[in-house]
């Protein structure tokens, strides 16, 4: 198939993907002749002109050495091994040996409850104002302006009961 020339200047368009293949397929060396060369006892790597093979012009074949018979895994494919299992076994006896027990956590909102209620208001009141813009246009005006007012109130709650200064710490690395 010959290259189309859809352009307004007359030059020809790129070459159809099946020309591309040919010209790829056609730029390959001939495969069975190197088939033939290995079959034959030759080399399957280059060897540089002028040096010698330490094998000859016979091919070699590397096969592992022979297992220990009382290892269960010596035979065993990777497939075959079932190291998820293995590493649990090994992580737990791991754990046992250190002694770690993580703490229990604390209550979620079961700190102080004037904190907790400021955070709901700083937070969930421009949501609730999201929410009665998009869903409820014609929502009464004190409902808006009373959400505006909770807000505000919840933000200077959470500004009066933050610390005044920070606690120095004396160490330069994180806190796990």
């Amino acid at each position: 198939m010959a290259p189309r020339s859809d352009r307004p200047d007359g030059r020809p368009d790129e070459p159809v993907d099946d020309e591309r293949w040919a010209r790829i397929v056609a730029e390959l060396g001939d495969v069975d002749s190197a088939a033939d060369a290995t079959a034959a006892g030759g080399l399957d790597f280059p060897v540089a002109p002028g040096v010698e093979s330490p094998f000859g012009d016979r091919s070699r074949v590397v096969r592992p050495a022979a297992g220990d018979p009382s290892d269960p895994l010596a035979s065993a494919s990777g497939r075959d091994w079932d190291g998820t299992a293995q590493y649990d076994e090994a992580e737990s006896g791991v754990d046992e040996q250190e002694g770690f027990v993580a703490p229990d956590p604390g209550p979620v909102l079961g700190g102080d409850p004037l904190l907790t209620m400021a955070w709901f208001a700083a937070a969930g009141m421009p949501l609730l104002l999201l929410v009665l813009l998009i869903a409820w246009r014609d929502a009464p005006a004190a409902l808006i302006q009373a959400a505006c007012v909770v807000f505000v109130l919840g933000v200077a709650v959470l500004v009066w009961r933050m610390p005044p200064r920070r606690e120095r710490q004396d160490d330069d690395g994180a806190v796990v």
